[in-house]
């Protein structure tokens, strides 16, 4: 009973550490994606749950955003990546009762039961924290602060290639590229690490009172030759066009903060979170951008009016 009753208060204390933790350094851990007509990001569900469970929410043009899946672990994570239509999803939960992390790789597709394709194991490395893409079912390729791994099944990472900028997230764009962001650059790649376009000097170096005071580029995403910015110094979406001019798309107010961008049919997606400090879990603010005249609220209430 006494190791039992050690076990519960090491969760809570946990769980709180982690809930504020993630409050201070950037929360929600995770990402948004596009799959067909359908997006996808992580979550916690309730959005006041104070135990951190992981939830992966869908939502397509003309509908809800729904629960797609739940963990039904506490201080848990998703993170998502996809190749076509095939879906891969990192689970991350924590076990109090040895102080680790541990994940599992589960694929799956839009209406179907998501499969475990890698079984629980260790995680050292903060796999699919920062992005990630599995060229097959066998090979994870990751970013871990700086740098940028590849990972067999059953074996451990390797530095995949060294392109001499540090690294903070990748994601996997058209025509089978993958998109590096770094904190004040982006470079578009193939996969076989050659690169195709570079941005550099993408944040403002003047910048005061960014939140956090981190002035840095959170996420990106690229389409037909446009670069889409979600920079969390400004507090600003923004889109770098194909002539290489920079636009504000949108500007969130204190306490929003952009967190992720997506490319979809027929517009963008932005998503911001209102960071709030005094025990209240983060809230979301998703908005489907078309053009100026149109930006319409998915998901949460945004500090601003937006005209549907």
């Amino acid at each position: 009973m006494a190791d039992l009753i050690k076990y519960q208060m090491k969760r809570l204390i946990y769980c709180g550490l982690f809930c504020l933790l993630q409050n201070l350094y950037a929360h929600p851990t995770g990402n948004m994606i596009s799959v067909g007509e359908y997006a996808l990001w992580s979550y916690i569900y309730p959005l006041d749950d104070p135990d951190h469970h992981a939830c992966i929410m869908i939502w397509s043009q003309g509908n809800s955003p729904e629960i797609f899946i739940k963990s039904e672990h506490p201080a848990s994570d998703y993170m998502l990546y996809n190749r076509g239509e095939d879906i891969y999803i990192i689970e991350r939960r924590y076990l109090a009762s040895s102080d680790k992390f541990e994940i599992r790789i589960l694929k799956t597709r839009i209406g179907e039961q998501p499969v475990e394709i890698w079984s629980w194991f260790e995680d050292n490395w903060r796999i699919g924290e920062g992005g990630f893409v599995m060229p097959s079912d066998e090979q994870i390729i990751f970013t871990r602060f700086p740098n940028i791994y590849s990972l067999n099944k059953g074996a451990e990472p390797a530095i995949w290639f060294d392109f001499g900028f540090p690294l903070k997230r990748l994601r996997a764009v058209h025509n089978n590229n993958l998109l590096l962001i770094g904190e004040n650059a982006c470079r578009l790649i193939g996969m076989n690490g050659t690169i195709v376009r570079e941005w550099n000097a993408l944040v403002d170096e003047n910048v005061k009172n960014a939140p956090l005071n981190i002035n840095q580029i959170f996420d990106a995403d690229y389409r037909d030759g446009e670069l889409l910015l979600a920079y969390w110094g400004k507090r600003t979406f923004d889109i770098i066009t194909v002539e290489g001019i920079r636009k504000i798309i949108q500007q969130c107010r204190d306490p929003e903060t952009p967190h992720w961008v997506a490319y979809i049919k027929n517009g963008k997606l932005l998503f911001a979170s209102k960071l709030l400090f005094g025990g209240q879990t983060p809230k979301p603010v998703l908005l489907l951008y078309r053009s100026q005249e149109e930006i319409r609220p998915i998901w949460g209430i945004p500090s601003v009016q937006i005209k549907p």
